[in-house]
């Protein structure tokens, strides 16, 4: 139980980080590998460590190609691996939900455009009046905030265009890993 609300909670943050700042850092990513390796050794996950582990080679080939032609992120295709791996015998609940988050975030960014990115500049300057505050648990969740400048996030005003707004897929992919958490909390 507390291993899914760690990756819970994981999920949440590089959610919050992949919208504000189009970053999946590499710290969020290990500690998610570092979560499913102790999920292993405790018999909580790792039933089918195989053919999750072909899976994920197979993903991360397979995306890793797609991020060749920019057709999708570097930190997304880092995601996936954990992810994949934590789902396991739930794959089609992990697609399903990263279809469903994915749709979702789509019809958000084409009906309320404008909104999103008013809210990514005003979630940006509270974060940035946090981030002077000495929270160690905040430095954490803002990690992308304390890694780039202020200056190198772009909130073009006249990016409101559903089509030319880049689209956080982390938020999408956290929704299949939450999909995933569900299935095998509630099974």
């Amino acid at each position: 139980m507390f291993i899914w609300f760690c990756f819970a909670v994981v999920l949440i943050v590089i959610s919050l980080n992949d919208f504000m700042f189009f970053r999946i850092e590499n710290e969020y990513v290990l500690f998610l590998l570092l979560l499913y390796a102790v999920s292993y050794i405790f018999g909580i996950s790792g039933q089918n460590f195989s053919e999750a582990l072909s899976i994920a080679c197979i993903t991360f080939a397979f995306c890793f190609v797609l991020n060749q032609f920019n057709l999708i992120g570097g930190g997304d295709v880092k995601l996936l691996i954990p992810l994949v791996l934590f789902a396991e015998n739930n794959v089609f609940e992990f697609i399903w939900g990263t279809a469903v988050g994915g749709l979702v975030l789509a019809l958000i960014y084409i009906f309320f455009g404008k909104q999103v990115a008013f809210l990514r500049r005003k979630l940006f300057i509270i974060f940035s009046v946090l981030k002077k505050k000495k929270i160690r648990f905040l430095r954490f969740v803002l990690l992308s905030l304390y890694k780039i400048k202020a200056r190198s996030v772009k909130f073009n005003a006249g990016d409101t265009d559903a089509l030319k707004q880049e689209v956080p897929y982390g938020v999408a992919l956290s929704c299949g890993g939450f999909f995933v958490i569900f299935d095998v909390m509630f099974r």
